[in-house]
């Protein structure tokens, strides 16, 4: 059993990931809409390693194997090729809201990834927790008055693509994880997305026009950078190596609830009885499935 006090520091991280991603929505949002995608992309994982990189040699953590260095490289792909190319490319096709509706529901093809792979079974407390958390989220989100419109369904189709992108990734990591030093393969992972972030949007970053930069701009580069892509990736990573991957992705449902609560505080936003409710139903859901984790094997 994992004991308490790590316990405290899985749910500690996992919320902290929950808080930097979810305010990284609105700061993605106003990056793009000064540079293109592809150029935030290459610039942000870019920028990424070479932190990384820093980190890693500083404090001479170890590096995979080289076995495991070209799995973490496929996982690379899943995890930030394709999760942050579809993710500021939906993004710019479709709004916030939409996005975060989408996204929320990453748990759920977590859990059927981990099912197929069999990593997890499918038990009956999970299933509950996971229609619980879906539930709230749903609530929150305003789900009832979600249309399809046809302005926004490639954002959205692209969106959803970069959900199921990011829970294969959570996935394919759990094990790779288990035998690796996190600072290490997180190097490593940002080292494979790079390449394939510069293919990607290099052209479109050696483009820019940097002087359109205003220092608050800047400052949100800075904090997804370092906050919502080196922090949160880490920690994604160092949770994955001590917990089922569908724990960690549970966390997911607590992103809508984070920006609102932000909101409330921030922005002096109301609050209703529709977020009392999907906020019950989002810690039920927590309780249920994170009642009494387990830690993993190392093998």
């Amino acid at each position: 059993m994992v004991n308490e006090t790590s316990q405290r520091r899985i749910r500690s991280a996992l919320i902290t990931i929950q808080v930097l991603f979810g305010i990284n929505y609105l700061a993605s949002k106003l990056i793009i809409s000064v540079m293109t995608p592809g150029a935030w992309a290459a610039m942000r994982t870019g920028s990424a390693f070479l932190v990384l990189l820093g980190v890693v040699l500083i404090g001479r953590y170890p590096l995979p194997s080289r076995r495991d260095m070209w799995l973490l490289g496929l996982s690379a792909f899943f995890g930030i090729v394709l999760n942050q190319g579809l993710f500021l490319e939906g993004l710019a096709r479709t709004t916030v809201s939409r996005s975060a509706l989408i996204c929320s529901q990453i748990p759920t093809f977590v859990l059927l990834f981990s099912v197929i792979s069999k990593q997890e079974k499918l038990s009956w407390m999970k299933a509950v927790s996971f229609v619980a958390g879906i539930t709230g989220v749903l609530v929150l989100l305003k789900v009832d008055r979600f249309q399809m419109d046809s302005q926004y369904l490639t954002g959205d189709l692209m969106t959803l693509a970069n959900a199921a992108s990011f829970a294969l990734f959570v996935v394919m990591s759990r094990r790779i994880m288990a035998r690796n030093n996190p600072w290490g393969a997180t190097a490593v992972v940002f080292f494979f997305g790079s390449m394939g972030m510069m293919a990607y949007g290099g052209r479109d970053l050696f483009n820019t026009d940097f002087s359109l930069l205003s220092p608050g701009l800047i400052a949100a580069m800075v904090f997804v950078i370092l906050g919502a892509t080196v922090v949160t990736y880490y920690l994604n990573l160092w949770a994955v190596k001590r917990v089922q991957a569908t724990r960690v992705a549970m966390y997911i449902f607590l992103q809508p609830v984070v920006a609102s609560i932000l909101g409330i505080v921030f922005r002096d936003e109301v609050i209703s009885p529709r977020f009392l409710v999907a906020t019950g139903l989002v810690f039920l859901a927590l309780a249920l499935r994170d009642g009494r984790p387990k830690a993993l094997s190392k093998s």
